[in-house]
């Protein structure tokens, strides 16, 4: 015989009940975020409601960055002639040319050109007559000086300088370039120097400003002075190896030193185990090299 439940129970699993569903419409739609937080990866505010989070974070991460001060780019040659006036007489005289004569020649351009590109001070041009774009304004000032050796269009004063300097600068002029440069490898571009070069000290190649171990039909190439020499090297590395794919040390040996195995083109083992064991004597250097740093180590030697 079953027996009934008293009326006093059946009032209590009510008022249970009603308590119960209180509490889950006042507090069920809230999730404690030190808990959500278990994964350091995840990061949510503190007392945002999931399904509104991230909207809100959205619309105050617009808000912030409409706030933030864009730095304008200034559209003024002479500006650029002044604020980059160690670079630009660096590179002139890289590339044997008269400081002032180069000034002339960029103020000349800059007459016959209604439109400025802050990254092209040199005003190249492509072949529908276009201003080029350049990924910083120091590469676009290399490839005007190329540009003045192929167009003869100020005369140069070309002296051999073999290099007789430490291997500290030749090191700090790879690191220099690999900023402009920046789709190369730095630790991997020291590296192959090095194991071409002796660890940038073997005579005969310093007495022809060739680190990489260059060649051309008639041999070893020779580079008028070592800032030109190295520049050649990390140039050709971004424009031929690094820009066209080409960034292991296997895929870059199959190029740079290939050897024939069965018919079959690859990279020499021998040179690809000398700059790997060269590699560890590099893998550290962190150093970031300045053009003003690169001045004072001249001013040293």
């Amino acid at each position: 015989m079953k027996s009934k439940v008293s009326s006093p129970k059946i009032l209590n699993i009510v008022f249970c009940i009603v308590i119960l569903l209180v509490f889950v419409l006042t507090f069920g739609t809230r999730i404690n975020a030190e808990v959500l937080n278990d994964n350091a990866s995840e990061v949510i505010p503190l007392s945002i409601e999931i399904g509104y989070t991230y909207q809100s974070l959205d619309y105050k991460l617009n808000q912030d960055e409409t706030q933030k001060e864009i730095e304008p780019i200034t559209l003024d040659l002479n500006y650029y002639l002044n604020e980059y006036k160690t670079t630009i007489k660096f590179f002139a005289d890289a590339f044997d040319y008269n400081y002032d004569d180069i000034i002339e020649d960029l103020k000349q351009r800059e007459k016959d050109n209604p439109t400025f590109e802050y990254t092209n001070i040199g005003y190249l041009k492509d072949s529908e007559e276009n201003l080029k774009e350049f990924p910083n304004l120091e590469y676009g000032l290399i490839e005007y000086f190329y540009d003045l050796n192929k167009t003869k269009r100020i005369n140069r004063n070309i002296i051999h300088r073999p290099y007789t300097g430490s291997a500290d600068y030749i090191i700090k002029l790879i690191s220099y370039y690999t900023t402009i440069y920046d789709n190369v490898d730095k630790i991997t571009l020291l590296s192959i120097g090095a194991a071409e070069s002796g660890h940038y000290e073997v005579k005969f190649m310093l007495n022809y400003n060739n680190v990489y171990g260059g060649m051309s039909k008639s041999g070893l190439i020779k580079h008028n002075n070592i800032e030109q020499g190295v520049l050649s090297y990390v140039r050709l590395m971004s424009r031929n190896y690094f820009g066209k794919g080409l960034t292991t040390l296997e895929s870059i040996g199959q190029v740079y030193c290939p050897v024939y195995i069965n018919g079959v083109k690859k990279a020499s083992s021998h040179w690809v185990n000398l700059v790997t064991s060269v590699k560890e004597n590099y893998i550290n250097y962190t150093d970031t090299i300045t053009i003003k740093s690169l001045i004072n180590n001249i001013e040293e030697v």
